[in-house]
């Protein structure tokens, strides 16, 4: 014994001075196992979370610090191994042949671990909530290497509440931890707050039936909370401008707030700014110069060309102009310069038909009709009123009224550019990307004028679904083609202004890189396990264990009650402070989506 300690007394109870590890919690999930690292984890499963599905889960651990205080990190739980050294053991794979499994051995001597990415360290005063200061950020890893024993457990409502109740008027919830019953505090911030360097762009991505239509939903409902914020949605095919099997009534939820819903229908009530060119162009996609037997698309395109200067020449204003006086004085003019014809035609015999074909039309009423209904929808489009006498809203108008910082409400605004009037050749691509292109280069050209004559960001959210079709570098269509190498421009260039841009898409693949390179914020769902796919993904997250969580995902339609998993990336969720990735399962109804945002929000 040492000198230095004195002996115990005659009958003295024998005391252990061996400093001792509080006991784990019995909520504990596991403890730090080895290796470990600043950044992530090996976590020895205790018998009792055998029992429980932690795969994706969210789990804590606190680290002591000598100045009192603990750093206490968050992970997820990406990936977990059974291993039995017996069932490892060349020797016993022939009992187990014969046997199927060891007694008191298989079950018994499993050990399960689990792998945890650290994505965020707090500064706190307790190892757990409650606690006495409010928790500091400290960053996206541990200080220290956590002591192997230390305790690991799952995340609760009430320790996410506490961590994040200084951002507490910032965040909302779209969905819960995936693949468990805590809620995920998400970041979904305009471009006007203090945490914000800007507009910011976000790419939504997942195979047909992942949910990105439900979890854009969420998204814009969560955004059209701030009442300063405007969005436009550019509808290819009508799914937001009817909420055909959207989880959010959003136009009633704009409503609620507050804010005007300006639901546009481009065939019906937008009006497109005077364009010559333009109406030339869509002119094309229409059988308008087939009935004036021009047989091959160099020869309409010239015709089209011609047409474009006829309209210019025109003294008066031809957007206020009767369609079918129009009509009948653009051919009357066409039939006779015959200079035009040449151009269309060099050779006689087709320059006749041509003619032959216009001069009856004049002349024959039915012939005149069938024109008349080809031409009639195009030049609608540049008209301030429809065929009924409706008034049309202006499209420079309506991009005012969305960027006006002077309004305290601003307007949710759908454009459908679907052909639900009845217009087919709405459908077209090169229809589509024609018009688009004109639509997005006004909003482009009036945010920079209004961001240069005031200097204040804009504020505006750009919403673009089916976006695949319009922002795809190997889009078939030339017209899209070109759209694409516009929008990225647009994209590039409009973010000082204050106007951030969503698309939503089925493939990573199906954007154009350009566009793709300056997204922020990126959301994955579901199938996206292949091919080049797979690669940005792992170019995004890495090989490591959260490639593989996501990849563990689950088709939703192959499930009964429907779950829509997504992994996010980017500054998306006070949680995660690195570039590792959060894992959200996403809201299925919108009473829950109101209630669970209400609740919590409220409680704080």
């Amino acid at each position: 014994m040492s000198p230095d300690i004195p002996p115990d007394p005659p009958g003295a109870p024998f005391v252990d001075q061996t400093p001792t590890r509080p006991p784990v919690p019995p909520d504990a999930v596991g403890v730090v196992g080895s290796p470990s690292s600043t950044n992530e984890l090996t976590v020895d499963l205790t018998e009792c979370a055998s029992g429980q599905s932690l795969l994706g889960d969210l789990v804590f651990l606190s680290h002591p610090l000598t100045s009192g205080r603990h750093l206490l990190g968050l992970g997820t739980i990406s990936e977990i191994q059974t291993r039995n050294r017996w069932h490892e053991d060349p020797n016993m794979r022939g009992v187990l042949r014969v046997h199927g499994s060891l007694p008191h051995l298989s079950a018994d001597g499993d050990v399960r671990t689990a792998i945890v990415r650290v994505q965020a360290v707090y500064d706190t005063d307790q190892p757990s909530s409650p606690f006495t200061e409010p928790p500091r950020e400290s960053g996206g890893t541990l200080g220290m290497s956590p002591t192997t024993g230390a305790p690991v457990c799952k995340v609760t409502d009430d320790l996410i509440s506490s961590l994040t109740a200084g951002h507490a008027h910032e965040v909302i919830y779209l969905g819960r931890v995936y693949r468990g019953d805590v809620l995920l505090p998400m970041y979904v911030r305009q471009f006007t707050d203090a945490g914000v360097d800007g507009a910011y762009h976000t790419g939504i991505f997942g195979r047909s039936g992942s949910g990105k239509t439900a979890f854009a939903s969420y998204l814009i409902a969560a955004q059209l909370r701030h009442k300063t914020l405007s969005v436009f949605v550019f509808d290819p095919q009508g799914q937001f401008t009817t909420e055909h099997d959207l989880p959010v009534r959003l136009q009633a939820l704009a409503a609620r707030f507050g804010r005007p819903v300006e639901k546009l229908s481009l065939a019906e009530d937008l009006r497109l700014p005077k364009d010559a060119r333009l109406m030339g162009e869509l002119l094309d996609q229409t059988r308008f110069f087939v009935r004036l037997a021009m047989k091959t698309e160099l020869n309409r395109e010239i015709a089209g060309e011609e047409l474009t200067r006829l309209l210019r020449d025109r003294p008066d204003d031809w957007t206020d102009q009767p369609a079918e006086k129009l009509l009948r004085d653009l051919l009357t003019a066409l039939s006779a310069d015959n200079a035009a014809m040449a151009r269309i035609y060099s050779s006689p015999q087709p320059r006749a038909r041509v003619k032959d074909a216009i001069d009856r039309a004049l002349a024959q009423p039915g012939d005149f009709a069938e024109l008349l209904r080809e031409w009639a929808p195009v030049q609608a489009l540049f008209s301030p009123t429809t065929a009924g006498g409706k008034p049309r809203k202006a499209l420079a108008q309506l991009i005012e009224a969305t960027l006006d910082r002077g309004i305290a409400v601003r307007p949710y605004v759908i454009v459908d550019l679907s052909s639900r009037s009845g217009n087919r050749w709405l459908d077209s691509a090169d229809v589509k990307a024609r018009l688009l292109r004109k639509i997005v280069r006004e909003l482009r050209d009036a945010a920079e004028r209004a961001y240069a004559g005031s200097g204040r960001l804009l504020n505006c959210l750009v919403v673009f679904d089916e976006a695949a079709r319009f922002a795809n570098a190997h889009s078939d269509s030339q017209q899209a083609a070109q759209l694409a190498a516009r929008l990225v421009d647009h994209v590039r260039e409009t973010r000082k202004t204050g106007l951030g841009w969503t698309f939503i898409t089925q493939e990573i693949n199906a954007l154009h890189p350009g566009i793709y390179a300056q997204l922020s914020i990126r959301a994955f769902g579901y199938g996206l396990t292949t091919g080049s796919d797979l690669a940005r993904l792992a170019d995004e997250v890495g090989h490591g264990a959260g490639l593989q969580l996501y990849q563990s995902f689950t088709d939703p339609r192959a499930m009964t009650e429907k779950v829509y998993p997504f992994m996010l990336t980017g500054p998306v969720s006070p949680l995660s402070f690195t570039a590792a990735p959060v894992f959200l399962q996403v809201f299925t109804s919108e009473s829950e989506f109101i209630d669970c945002n209400r609740r919590h929000r409220g409680r704080r």
